[in-house]
C-alpha cells in the first residue's frame, strides 16, 4: 500500500509540474461548459418564417400580422421574423437552402372556419427546438384568430422534397463528417511537431526534397483520409437509414458527391489551421492539446451537434471552417437544395481553406528555414 501511495504522490508532482499539461487537463472541462453556455444560452431567440399570401384577405393580413408581432396581452414574446416572398418556388428555394426555418402558403379564399384546406405549413424539423417553437407559434396564433384547429402540418411528397420530417440520422451524419474530418487538425499539427521534434526538417536540408514537397505530401496524404472517412460515415449512415434528399435520383447522386467535394475543401482548412499550431507548439504534446482546444469550440459554434441561439456566438462562428461546410452539406443532404443555390458558402469555404492553408506554409517555412 506504501507503494501505491509513494507512486500516487510522484505521478501528481509530474502533473503539477508540467504547467502547460496541467492547463489543458483543468482547462479544458471548463472551456466545454463555456461553449455550451454561450452557444445554447437562453435569450431572445428569433426565428424567420417565410410566407406567401395569396389572399390579401380580411383574415390573412392579421394573421400574419399577430404572427409577428404577438400580442403582448396574452404574455406571448416576438419570436418570429416574416419574410415575404412573391411565389412558391422561392419560398421553397430559401428553405431548401436555410435562409428560412419554415413556411406558410395562404391560398386565395383563406377564411377562419376553413383554415385547414386554405394553409400549408412546413418547417424544418432537423431544429429541434426551433421547430417546437414554431409550430407552437403558428398554433397559437391560428387559434386565437379562428377559435378553431390550426393550419394542419402538410409535409411535401418525396418527389418534392421541401421539407425534412425529422430523421435523427439526416441531422447526425453531418455532425459526424464534420468531426471526422476536423480531427484532421489534430493529426496534421501532431504529426509535423512530432517530425519537428525528431529532427526531420534539418535533414531535409540535405537532401533534395524541398519543405513545399514535405508539406504538399502531409495535405495529400489527409486529403485522402478524409475521402476514406466520408466513406465510411456515409456508408454506415446509410445502412443504418440516412437517406440523401433531392428532386430526383440524379439529384441526391449529386448531391452525395457534392458533399465529398466539401469535405475535401474542409480538409484542406483542417490542414492549414493544423499547420499553423504546430508553428507555435514547442512540442508534440502542445500541438495535442491546442488542436483539441481548436477543434471543441468548432464543434459547438458551428452547428455541428445543434443549431446555436446566442446572437455573438453565431457571428464568432463564421470563423471556422466547419461552420461554411455545415451550412452546404445540411442544405443539399438534409433539404434537397441544388449544390449551385450554395455557392456562396461553398465558394467561402475554398476562399478559406486557400487563405489558411497558404498561411500556415508561409509561416511554417520562415520558422523552419
Amino acid at each position: 500500500m506504501a507503494t501505491v501511495i509513494d507512486l500516487t504522490v510522484k505521478n501528481l508532482k509530474v502533473i503539477l509540474r508540467d504547467k502547460v499539461y496541467l492547463f489543458f487537463l483543468l482547462a479544458m472541462s471548463i472551456m466545454i461548459m463555456l461553449m455550451v453556455g454561450l452557444a445554447f444560452r437562453g435569450g431572445a431567440t428569433t426565428y424567420t418564417v417565410g410566407y406567401v399570401n395569396n389572399d390579401h384577405g380580411p383574415y390573412s393580413e392579421p394573421f400574419i400580422e399577430m404572427l409577428e408581432n404577438a400580442p403582448t396581452d396574452l404574455g406571448l414574446k416576438d419570436i418570429l421574423t416574416m419574410v415575404q416572398f412573391d411565389d412558391i418556388n422561392s419560398l421553397k428555394d430559401a428553405f431548401r437552402q436555410g435562409s428560412i426555418k419554415a413556411g406558410l402558403i395562404i391560398d386565395d379564399g383563406y377564411n377562419l372556419t376553413n383554415a385547414n384546406e386554405t394553409v400549408t405549413f412546413f418547417v424544418d424539423e432537423t431544429d429541434i427546438s426551433g421547430s417546437w417553437a414554431i409550430t407552437s407559434r403558428v398554433m397559437t396564433i391560428s387559434g386565437i384568430l379562428a377559435g378553431e384547429p390550426p393550419p394542419k402540418q402538410y409535409w411535401k411528397s418525396l418527389d418534392e422534397p421541401i421539407a425534412v420530417e425529422f430523421n435523427m440520422m439526416n441531422f447526425m451524419v453531418v455532425g459526424t463528417l464534420s468531426y471526422a474530418v476536423s480531427t484532421i487538425v489534430f493529426s496534421t499539427a501532431a504529426s509535423i511537431a512530432k517530425e519537428r521534434d525528431k529532427g526531420t526538417f534539418s535533414r531535409l536540408r540535405t537532401t533534395p526534397m524541398s519543405m513545399v514537397d514535405f508539406l504538399a505530401g502531409g495535405l495529400f496524404s489527409n486529403l485522402i483520409v478524409s475521402l476514406i472517412q466520408t466513406v465510411f460515415v456515409f456508408g454506415v449512415s446509410y445502412l443504418l437509414g440516412f437517406r440523401p434528399m433531392g428532386a430526383t435520383g440524379m439529384d441526391k447522386a449529386v448531391n452525395m458527391l457534392a458533399a465529398f467535394l466539401v469535405a475535401v475543401l474542409l480538409a484542406v482548412a483542417c490542414v492549414g489551421v493544423g499547420l499553423i499550431i504546430a508553428v507555435f507548439a514547442k512540442n508534440e504534446d502542445q500541438a495535442v492539446g491546442v488542436s483539441w482546444f481548436t477543434i471543441i469550440p468548432m464543434m459547438f459554434l458551428s452547428g455541428t451537434w445543434g443549431e446555436i441561439t446566442e446572437p455573438t456566438m453565431m457571428k464568432i462562428a463564421w470563423a471556422f471552417p466547419t461552420t461554411y461546410s455545415n451550412k452546404v452539406i445540411r442544405a443539399i443532404l438534409a433539404r434537397g437544395a441544388p449544390l449551385a443555390s450554395m455557392s456562396s458558402y461553398l465558394i467561402g469555404l475554398a476562399v478559406y481553406a486557400a487563405i489558411v492553408f497558404a498561411i500556415g506554409v508561409v509561416i511554417y517555412r520562415k520558422k523552419t528555414m
